[in-house]
């Protein structure tokens, strides 16, 4: 029986493996979402009350972690990685997810949520594009990803503003990752179409 409940320590390790299983060869050959998740956890920026998991039978097959960041001066919320055991996706665990970490986000009063993710998909939610909303990352940049999601009625409204998120999605060393990835099964590593990120030496 599939249910949604907030992460404890009991699943850390088997979360961290859906969301590599999740990512792996995705964007890049491997992967360090898994590592990013537990680099996540110890910073100051994480928010374990935002952070949640879909068990089937015990087995946790989705996760999802949410992370304060910044809109100007104002204190939002972002969310990432999420990711859903591959043999699971397809089947709205996904959506189940995301719509369980708003309704949350809405109730601890944040004002907005701020996002990259794949533009095709998160529109059902409600998320606009920056372009729309006027929202730039630090260095002035804009791009179909980077989306955002009122919860204050207004929030947006004539306020450009700049995204900023937790220094920890910036400071992955791949060596770490590596060393990390010894307390998971092997996985093979491939060169797929698609992938966007460079391997890091």
């Amino acid at each position: 029986m599939l249910r949604i409940i907030k992460e404890t320590k009991e699943y850390y390790h088997q979360a961290e493996k859906c969301i590599q299983k999740a990512f792996w060869n995705v964007y890049m050959p491997g992967c360090e979402e898994h590592y990013l998740v537990y680099k996540m956890r110890s910073s100051p920026e994480y928010v374990s009350n935002l952070s949640f998991l879909a068990l089937d039978d015990g087995y946790v097959v989705g996760a999802i972690y949410g992370s304060v960041a910044k809109y100007n001066s104002d204190d939002i919320i972002t969310f990432g990685p999420l990711g859903v055991d591959p043999k699971y996706q397809h089947q709205g665990i996904g959506e189940m997810l995301v719509q369980e970490f708003i309704k949350e986000t809405k109730k601890m009063g944040y004002k907005a949520i701020v996002i990259t993710g794949v533009p095709e998909y998160y529109p059902r939610f409600g998320f606009q594009n920056c372009y729309k909303l006027g929202i730039t990352t630090d260095d002035g940049t804009q791009f179909p990803a980077l989306m955002g999601l009122e919860l204050e009625k207004g929030f947006f409204d004539n306020n450009p503003g700049v995204f900023q998120e937790a220094s920890v999605f910036f400071s992955l060393n791949r060596n770490e990752v590596e060393k990390y990835n010894s307390f998971f099964p092997p996985l093979e590593k491939k060169i797929l179409p698609g992938q966007w990120k460079k391997q890091k030496k």
